[in-house]
Parts: structure tokens; sequence; C-alpha cells
């Protein structure tokens, strides 16, 4: 009996054979069922044989085990035992705040009219004192990914600096990351759901009451 193993959509995939097939009982049935030349089939034998197993795969789905129910399977929660009810990103750390700003095009400066959100995430920081964070930037799918990746990063950057040089939060507390335009929170597919994807969202790592 053979095994094959295969990872899909999260899922552990697994097709189990089936029994290997009696032997035939016929030439016809050695070349599995088809005609040989020169042979010919008076007792119609090219019919397959009711003694041969007829069978199909058995497919068996492993969910992946998720202990804390936040969506994010254990082997790739990077936050376990993350309270319930809280949002989480694409690492299974709650979200504290996704803050929607509109940079100008190859530009990482935050406008003003940001500040106030950014305010909010340092209120929320200074509240905890334990809490550690990662500033994540995101961009939509106009350029090269690699480009959009450093893009991303500067962008991420620059909200981390706000909250260190103009809120007074402690640089050893933030780490800042650029994931590009992987994990869009909607599809690229108008001017609308790509605003949406250019975000910054700010992630609790530890220390969350």
């Amino acid at each position: 009996m053979k095994k094959m193993l295969f990872l899909a959509s999260g899922a552990l995939l697994f097709l189990v054979g089936c029994a290997e097939k009696p032997m035939a009982n016929s030439v016809v049935g050695l070349a599995g069922n088809q005609t040989i030349a020169g042979w010919k089939d008076y007792n119609k034998t090219n019919v397959k044989s009711t003694n041969e197993v007829q069978c199909k795969p058995e497919i068996k789905y492993v969910i992946p085990k998720d202990s804390d129910g936040d969506g994010v399977p254990d082997i790739k929660d990077k936050c376990p035992n993350t309270p319930k009810n809280l949002t989480v990103d694409h690492n299974g750390c709650p979200v504290i705040a996704r803050l929607y700003i509109n940079f100008d095009f190859n530009k990482a400066y935050v406008k003003k009219i940001y500040y106030p959100q950014i305010k909010k995430v340092a209120e929320v920081l200074k509240s905890n004192p334990k809490l550690k964070i990662e500033v994540a930037g995101y961009t939509d799918n106009v350029g090269s990914a690699s480009y959009n990746q450093k893009l991303s990063y500067k962008r991420a950057k620059a909200v981390a600096n706000i909250l260190i040089k103009k809120y007074g939060i402690d640089s050893k507390r933030i780490v800042v990351k650029g994931y590009g335009e992987k994990y869009p929170l909607v599809p690229n597919t108008t001017a609308t759901n790509r605003a949406l994807n250019r975000r910054v969202e700010i992630v609790a790592i530890s220390g969350l009451k």
C-alpha cells in the first residue's frame, strides 16, 4: 500500500492508495485489458475481470492545530495564546491599530492629518508599559515586488519615528518590518482596494494586557 502526503490550504491532504490488484487470469488481463496484436479473444476476455479490485483513493484531511483559535495554525503562530476575539495579523499577533495612510507616489512622508491616529497608538503604548510592538508596512501591487518591499519598510519606519520622536515611545519597544505587497486585505482590483492595501499595521508582539 502506498501513501502520498500533500499540503493544501493549511490542511494536510492524505491520499491512501488501493491494495494491489490480483494477478490477471488471461493474456488480455496481463496487457492491462488492451488487445494484443495477433491475439484473438474468442471468449471476449477483453472485458474487465470481475475479480479485479475496483477502488478509489481515500482522501483524508488533517486540520492543523490552532490552540488559541485565532485562525492561524500553531506551526505559523508567532504569538501563541492570543486572547479571544482579537483581530490578528498573518503571524497570529494581535492588531492594535490598522492605519490607512495615503502616501504620495514613491514617498514615505507621513502627512500630519494622520498624526491623531498615531497619537492614539502612543496612548495605548503608554498605558501598557510592557507592551512591545511591530510596525508593519504594506503596499499595493503597483511596481515590482522588491521595490514595494523596500518602500513598505520606509513607510513603516516613518510611522515608528513619529511614535519615538514626537510621542516619546522607547525605540526598544518597536520592531519595524516591511512586507511590501504581501498579505493584501482585499484584491488589488480597484483604486479603492489598492488604497486599503497601502497601510501600516501596529501589531502587539508581547506584553498585551
